[in-house]
């Protein structure tokens, strides 16, 4: 049995005397009881009228247990008994009401939540011309409720866990019951359950932790805003993780050829997704090739060159004093440390300081034979290339400088060897039993077209045979 009076001064001395944590005696008949609460964290109008009224209008006329509080207080919220002062503790932390009772042998908790949350608008990374506009927000019941919603068979299973010591961030691991593999889900549960960390304040924060390789320059765990991205993810078998506080729900296992993928690709007719995937195709070969090739003809190999563009690019880069890999170098950073002040600008300014630093200084350093202007061009459609796929343009911007390097000391023949050792690389990777370059290596035929094209619904009968071994069919015969 608590000692009421030791109680509650054990439980303010956990909260540290904390001026939000709410401590409120209430009698009902000669029985004592104080709710606890956090301010600002709860439905005051569920939490007085569903919890606090009833029990004084109890006039004390129940046991000090749950099941007799049950019948007392007035709410359909989530009614439970904890045994642990700490986890009590925690409970009230995160937003629930706790009930302490004098006489009774447990704590209580009500799940009254009520804090402040950011409404459900279309998220900023990924606005769609046709298809659901709704995002993810940082309230992780939120999230699981978009979720929810495209399930009706009760098959979606949210696995909870707790993550930091000091944060306990809630975290919940979501997949479909008879597709997803089970050893996937078990080993994601694994590795969170290893993780011995002060704080999760973003889902960012576990990335590294699920990733075979954290310092490779390419990512190798999905990230989505958006609930029909995720669902369909969850229905090809892969398991998603929402973490409270982020908007980013991640998806694993993960593979390559997601990032090709837009969210609107979904909703558009075949032949139209697949003419802009290979479009997003020849801008990333644009964007990572192009300043190596240029700065390895320019540099080493311009006899290769036509005569006529060859004239054409020594009379453009005459004058310049820098040499050709400098020149580009220089471009590139500028274009890069303008990328950046544009997004860390506030939105109208953003677009401003794109606009000035893209045109009117770009123009100003052909103009002053500072850069040649077929730098600045180069540089130019390489940027714009780069972000066809956003979701890669810190990998790709990375393995560009490191090309142009290659392309000022080797050549051709350098930049060619080190996209093929690129592509070793990448072939390399694997997690959870799924090669990174699914499902070009290796090999899957029948899914090869719909990764670069886009198949037709109707034609889609099965799931991939790499992500999903146990349920590949899609669709059924009648």
């Amino acid at each position: 049995m608590l000692v009421y009076e030791r109680e509650i001064k054990a439980l303010k001395k956990a909260f540290n005397e904390s001026d939000d944590i709410i401590f409120r005696e209430i009698l009902s008949g000669e029985k004592r009881v104080t709710v606890i609460f956090a301010d600002g964290m709860i439905d005051m109008r569920d939490a007085d009228m569903g919890v606090c009224t009833p029990v004084i209008r109890a006039s004390g006329e129940f046991d000090p247990d749950l099941k007799s509080l049950a019948g007392v207080i007035q709410t359909v919220q989530k009614l439970d008994e904890v045994s642990a002062r700490k986890k009590f503790v925690e409970s009230v932390a995160r937003g629930a009401m706790g009930v302490v009772i004098d006489g009774a042998e447990k704590y209580f908790t009500v799940a009254v939540h009520g804090y402040p949350t950011r409404s459900i608008t279309e998220p900023p990374t990924s606005s769609v011309v046709k298809g659901p506009r709704e995002g993810f927000t940082e309230d992780f019941k939120s999230n699981m409720v978009m979720l929810r919603r495209r399930f009706g068979s009760g098959k979606l299973v949210f696995k909870p866990m707790v993550l930091g010591r000091y944060t306990k961030t809630q975290i919940r691991i979501a997949y479909v019951d008879g597709i997803t593999d089970m050893k996937i889900v078990e080993d994601i549960f694994e590795t969170l359950s290893k993780i011995d960390i002060d704080g999760v304040v973003d889902s960012s924060y576990i990335s590294s932790f699920l990733e075979k390789r954290a310092y490779s320059v390419f990512k190798q765990v999905g990230a989505s805003e958006k609930p029909d991205i995720v669902a369909s993810k969850l229905l090809d078998g892969r398991a998603a993780i929402i973490v409270d506080g982020s908007p980013m729900v991640l998806t694993l296992p993960f593979v390559l050829v997601e990032d090709f993928h837009d969210s609107e690709d979904y909703y558009r007719r075949p032949i139209r997704t697949g003419m802009i995937r290979l479009m997003r195709l020849l801008g990333i070969f644009f964007a990572v090739l192009l300043p190596a090739v240029f700065v390895a003809l320019t540099s080493l190999q311009y006899q290769i060159l036509p005569l006529e563009l060859m004239i054409t690019v020594l009379n453009s880069t005459s004058g310049i004093p820098f040499s050709p890999v400098l020149e580009m170098l220089i471009a590139l950073i500028f274009f890069e440390v303008l990328g950046e002040a544009s997004v860390r600008m506030p939105r109208y300014f953003g677009m401003a300081i794109s606009v000035v630093g893209g045109i009117i200084l770009g123009e100003t350093a052909v103009q002053a034979g500072i850069l040649s202007s077929l730098t600045v061009l180069i540089t130019a459609m390489s940027s714009i290339g780069l972000f066809a796929i956003p979701d890669e343009v810190g990998a790709f911007s990375v393995i560009r400088i490191a090309l142009v390097f290659v392309g000022a000391t080797l050549g051709i023949y350098g930049i060619v060897l080190s996209v093929a050792a690129l592509i070793a690389y990448v072939s390399s990777m694997e997690r959870y039993g799924v090669a990174y370059l699914t499902p070009f290596a290796p090999p899957v035929k029948r899914e090869m077209g719909d990764a670069v094209l886009k198949r037709a619904v109707k034609d889609t009968e099965f799931r991939s045979a790499r992500i999903n071994k146990n349920k590949r069919r899609l669709q059924y015969e009648e």
